[in-house]
């Protein structure tokens, strides 16, 4: 089967669109400042996250040196009704890959990731 190129791009625009609106439909009751643990193994720390109306994110970490304490943009970004997920670039290769349950109480955010092959355990809880 043989594709032209115009519809190779219009396939590749509407899939690039279905990708990039995770991001723009933050909802309401996601937005805000949201602050947390992360643990992986015998390491701990607090960790930030931040849902902006214009559809940024973003989260830093405390005692994870691959990450810094600076705020780091979130990649693959997805959200549903009940899940929240993305990942987060390290200063070097690997990233951080996380997924998040959004508790009925709706102020919290607990879930687990994988970051260098080690699991992690992460809770948010809504500060604003």
């Amino acid at each position: 089967m043989r594709f032209s190129n115009k519809l190779f791009f219009g396939v590749l625009i509407a899939f690039y669109s279905m990708c990039s609106t995770a991001a723009d439909t933050i909802s309401p009751a996601i937005q805000g400042h949201w602050t947390g643990v992360w643990y992986i193994g015998m390491s701990s720390g607090k960790s930030h996250l931040i849902f902006n109306e214009n559809g940024t994110s973003s989260i830093s970490f405390t005692n994870l040196d691959e990450f810094g304490e600076d705020l780091i943009a979130l990649n693959k970004l997805s959200i549903d009704s009940s899940t929240v997920s993305f990942s987060v670039p390290s200063k070097y290769s690997a990233s951080f890959q996380i997924q998040l349950k959004i508790k009925p109480d709706g102020l919290t955010l607990d879930g687990n990731g994988k970051f260098d092959g080690a699991g992690a355990k992460l809770v948010f809880t809504k500060s604003n």
